[in-house]
């Protein structure tokens, strides 16, 4: 009896395992949105599948993808201060996901990029492609039947495949928000080097095998974050992982095995697991966001002291109107001038200053102040500044 009902556990916790959102539902009165929107300054979004939900994590937020309040993007856009924060990490997400809407239990909910909005700062993506290759129905035959000795190609072909998705998908962040800092996120260490029974038939090949296949797809998302030049956090090295595996007591355990314990989900993380993954992200993501922050009082500081002047040089008849701005503590970078509407230049190089004949510029149409919009950049960061005068007298 003691076997049948071990064996309805195991059972109970791979149907979980297999499908996520699926079983664990929204209720009819949860469904109002599929997004969640805490309010805590970077403009933050965070994508994923799972791993980065949270499912089974309290508390689990309304919406059908099994996201938790308490997931590790939560943890960091508490810590950093974000200003904005929209978590559309999604339980069975695939890669297809991040272009294409999700089914849920609650409903479709949008693609993950469709999060993104030209203001956005700080964007994390992934973990992402585990659900691409199978990694849940290799976790599964890998407790259950074993897997050590099945045929490796298939799902490095399948790993390796996904190189091209992430060079797209980083692409495609850079398109929707040029101001954003990128950060890929890598899978951790799931499973121990050695076996116990909360891993059920698994052998410590069995596991070696299941972890080479998430370490593989990992090394993938960090290969490609190097080529592209963005932040990565590689989960992996969280100090602790394997005294703090499925094999140790419920309330210490960081990754759980085929039983959750009521705190997260078969093979996922738990609510300090989580905490776990939130502080190895912020290793990466402080540093970012202080120099930001740096950057941007600098570039307020230095936008503080442009000043723009407008000469009228010469006899009246052959006037010529000199537009010149000055300050910017060496950030000024270019600087467009203008005459009311219309607009006169850009010069690229300081001293930045422009000059055109004043009959040019005559005209009813375009008479107003003079104008310039001056780009300042610091690092990654970048501000423009919007200054004005008025018309010189020559041209009234």
């Amino acid at each position: 009896m003691k076997s049948f009902r071990r064996s309805s556990a195991v059972a109970a916790s791979l149907a979980l395992l297999a499908g996520l959102a699926t079983a664990l539902p929204a209720s009819a009165g949860e469904r109002s949105h599929p997004w969640h929107h805490p309010t805590s300054g970077e403009k933050y979004v965070a994508m994923g599948d799972s791993f980065v939900a949270g499912p089974g994590i309290p508390e689990q937020v309304p919406g059908g993808c099994a996201r938790s309040d308490h997931n590790f993007p939560s943890l960091v856009a508490a810590e950093i201060g974000a200003k904005s924060f929209t978590d559309v990490s999604c339980s069975s997400a695939t890669t297809a996901h991040y272009w294409n809407p999700q089914t849920t239990p609650a409903g479709d909910v949008p693609p993950q990029l469709d999060a993104l909005t030209r203001d956005t700062t700080l964007v994390t993506i992934g973990t992402m492609g585990g659900n691409d290759v199978g990694l849940v129905g290799l976790a599964q035959t890998c407790l259950i039947q074993g897997c050590s000795t099945l045929p490796t190609q298939p799902y490095h072909d399948a790993i390796d495949g996904l190189a091209d998705i992430y060079r797209r998908v980083i692409a495609d962040v850079r398109k929707r928000s040029p101001k954003a800092q990128i950060v890929a996120v890598g899978y951790g260490t799931y499973v121990p080097t050695e076996t116990c029974p909360a891993l059920f038939r698994a052998t410590n090949a069995d596991l070696a095998y299941l972890q080479s296949m998430i370490d593989r797809l990992s090394d993938t998302i960090g290969r490609v974050a190097k080529e592209e030049r963005v932040a990565f956090v590689d989960m992996r090295d969280i100090e602790g992982w394997q005294e703090h595996s499925a094999c140790a007591a419920p309330a210490d355990q960081w990754i759980r095995g085929l039983e959750a314990y009521g705190d997260g989900a078969p093979l996922h993380p738990s609510t300090a697991g989580m905490a776990q993954m939130a502080d190895q992200a912020l290793e990466t993501i402080e540093p970012l966001v202080a120099g930001r922050h740096d950057s941007r009082r600098r570039l307020g500081r230095a936008a503080g002291t442009l000043r723009l002047h407008a000469v009228c040089q010469g006899p009246a008849r052959k006037a010529r109107v000199t537009l010149r701005v000055t300050g910017g503590q060496g950030l000024a970078t270019s600087t467009t001038f203008g005459i009311g509407s219309r607009v006169v230049g850009t010069d690229t190089r300081a001293p930045f200053a422009l000059t055109r004949s004043a009959a040019s510029l005559r005209g009813h149409a375009h008479r107003g102040p003079a104008r310039a919009r001056v780009t300042l950049r610091h690092g990654s960061v970048v501000r423009t500044a919007d200054l004005a005068t008025s018309t010189p007298k020559c041209l009234r």
